[in-house]
């Protein structure tokens, strides 16, 4: 019965899927019929507005207007080139540029129109010629006549129009009558189709269904019994199958309930192990560390005699032993290639695998062979990544169960986890280690060896003045490198209380930056103009301090080192959630695009210690016109503490 039904239902689906693809291809048929149809129109329709254009172009030619007699000529142009592509098929000029491609006309009537709209043109044409040259002398006569013409010509080309309408109009009652048909054909499949289900399907159906309340009630007890065909009888019999299977479940799942606390309690106790381990190896950061604590609770919580790591090389060509715990003598050799049989298994795979010595393929031969009698072997995995393998040995037969190797991929999950989180603790470890030397290297560069070089200049302003015999000006030379010796130690002493003082702030940005620069000026003879232009004090930390310090004190020293500036200003203020500050020169200025020169980094620990604080420096300068250097960077708080505008000079 079900596979006569099927059968049936096939026949009628079938045949509405093909009913419905007909239907289809005849609408889509019909539609591009009517587009067709509708261009045709269109066009036969433009023909009615050519006339006219061409009339009022006639006119107007022949009072000499140049432009319309072209005009007139491409529209006789267009109407006859139209008026062939509609009788005779071919190409036909379309909207500015485009062409488009007629059939040939076939119905009787519309050919006879399109004859008539023909022998219209051509009385049209020729009257049209008749008006080229320009006389005055018969112009009225002639102006009528074409006027006519004009009115015998639009009345064929609107017979056309209509002819065309008609022929569309014809189409489209065909296809109407089509889809009504195509409409009454699937109502009746689906009438048939309702009738069969309806009579070999919904009936016994319904009789399951009350079985299956009965099922669902739990009653379990009473058979089920459908009357109807064989295949249902069937049906009603698999379904009193499941009754009986279900009934006997339920009396072994009252079996089970006798020791589900049991085994509750020790997965509980399983757990709880686990999740101390887990937490003891993610406490440790040093690698090593890591590998021997992974490879002991292992061996401990499986209860194993021995277990062993292997990490994979950054070629992934090899398994090298890492750490093991046990008995040595039960792990033979330290290195297992990477595509090696059983160790791709064990990398490729998800879960932990359960081997024996005739199993997995012989098991890891890194162990013995008397600890491969029972062992697992486990993927170190990091999302799709496999960093190692993590196996757990003894020599006992079947030591390990399935819940065994669950609870081993759950701590190399763990230990993987571990092991990354320590190698990203090293490196971040060198990772500040190289930024506290890059720190220093700019700290030397904008204290020590600015102050070296200085020194160096006014030691051989000295000896210059020496061999001139200008002891005056030996000693205040002498005198301003002893003021740079004192400002240099205390530069330096100042670096050492900032690498030992993590103390707050006693003095805010706006504050500092201030002395710095009218420091600057003073010891230099510069004048320095300094302007404050917040309207309150602007937040940062201490490393945020120090960049911004340095950075200004390296861009003052490069206006009078290099740009030999003889005015510079210094601004500071706040734009939106960014701040800045501005120093600018009159100096000698430089070409931007050129590199420092050689031994030069100026510029170069500038721009690190703004993306150090996520800000940025941008420098605009060209020779003879100044330099300007404008340092950025993110709003870190916000304070509302007042600070007066002021400009110091």
């Amino acid at each position: 019965m079900i596979q006569r039904l099927q059968a049936q239902l096939l026949i009628l689906f079938t045949a509405f899927v093909l009913l419905v693809i007909v239907s289809v291809g005849v609408t889509y048929w019909g539609v591009q019929t009517q587009q067709r149809d509708a261009l045709l129109v269109n066009l036969a329709g433009r023909q009615r507005m050519l006339a006219q254009q061409m009339t009022r172009l006639a006119l107007q030619s022949q009072k000499g207007d140049e432009s319309a007699a072209d005009a007139l000529q491409e529209s006789r142009l267009t109407f006859q080139q139209t008026l062939s592509a509609l009788r005779n098929g071919g190409s036909a000029p379309y909207l500015t540029e485009d062409a488009i491609a007629l059939p040939v006309t076939r119905d009787p009537q519309t050919l006879a129109a399109l004859d008539g709209e023909e022998a219209a043109w051509n009385r049209y044409r020729a009257a049209l010629d008749a008006l080229a040259p320009p006389t005055e002398a018969g112009a009225a006569s002639l102006q009528t006549t074409l006027e006519a013409q004009t009115s015998d010509l639009v009345k064929n080309a609107d017979l056309v129009v209509r002819r065309y309408e008609a022929v569309s109009a014809a189409k489209l009652n065909r296809l109407r009558i089509v889809q009504v048909t195509f409409l009454a054909c699937a109502l009746a499949l689906l009438a048939t189709g309702a009738w069969i289900t309806r009579r070999s399907l919904l009936r016994p159906l319904q009789s399951l269904g009350f079985a299956a309340k009965r099922l669902g009630e739990n009653d379990l007890d009473t058979p089920v019994r459908v009357e109807g065909p064989v295949e249902m009888r069937a049906l009603s019999q698999a379904f009193d199958e499941m009754r009986s299977r279900l009934r006997a479940a339920r009396q072994e799942l009252v079996r089970w309930n006798v020791t589900l606390e049991q085994r509750v309690a020790r997965r509980t106790r399983e757990l709880e192990t686990l999740n101390e381990v887990s937490r003891e190896i993610s406490s440790r950061l040093n690698i090593q560390q890591v590998l021997d604590s992974v490879t002991e609770k292992a061996r401990a919580l499986l209860g194993g005699e021995v277990a062993s790591l292997c990490l994979v090389d950054s070629n992934r060509h090899w398994l090298k032993l890492q750490a093991v715990s046990g008995p040595q003598s039960a792990v033979v050799g330290e290195t297992v290639p990477a595509n090696e049989e059983f160790a791709n298994a064990v990398l490729t795979g998800e879960y932990a695998m359960l081997c024996g010595a005739d199993r997995c393929r012989g098991g890891c031969h890194m162990l013995t062979e008397e600890y491969r009698v029972s062992h697992l072997a486990a993927p170190l995995r990091i999302g799709d990544r496999v960093i190692g393998a993590l196996c757990v040995g003894s020599p006992s037969q079947d030591h390990f169960a399935a819940e065994s190797a669950d609870m081993l991929t759950k701590l190399a999950n763990v230990a993987a986890i571990a092991l990354e989180n320590a190698r990203l603790f090293a490196q971040a470890e060198r990772v500040a280690t190289l930024e506290e030397r890059r720190r220093i290297a700019a700290e030397m560069h904008d204290g020590l060896a600015q102050t070296l070089s200085y020194l160096g200049m006014m030691t051989d302003q000295v000896v210059n003045f020496l061999e001139d015999g200008q002891k005056r000006g030996a000693l205040e030379k002498l005198e301003q490198a002893r003021q740079a010796i004192r400002h240099a130690t205390g530069d330096v002493r100042q670096a050492i209380d900032q690498l030992m003082d993590e103390s707050p702030l006693r003095r805010g940005l706006a504050e500092q930056v201030r002395s710095l620069v009218l420091d600057f000026g003073k010891r230099h003879d510069l004048a320095v103009e300094w302007e404050n232009l917040t309207d309150g004090e602007i937040p940062c930390s201490r490393q945020t301090l120090e960049q911004i310090l340095h950075i200004t004190r390296e861009a003052l020293k490069n206006a009078v080192s290099h740009a030999e500036a003889g005015r510079v200003s210094v601004q500071m203020g706040q734009d939106d959630n960014r701040c800045f500050v501005a120093v600018e020169d009159d100096g000698k200025g430089f070409d931007i695009s050129r590199p420092e020169p050689q031994g030069h980094f100026g510029l170069q620990i500038m721009r690190a210690r703004a993306e150090h604080i996520g800000g940025r420096v941008e420098i605009r300068s060209a020779p003879g016109r100044g330099t300007r250097v404008r340092l950025a960077w993110p709003l870190e708080a916000q304070h509302n503490e007042p600070s007066p505008r002021t400009i110091v000079r």
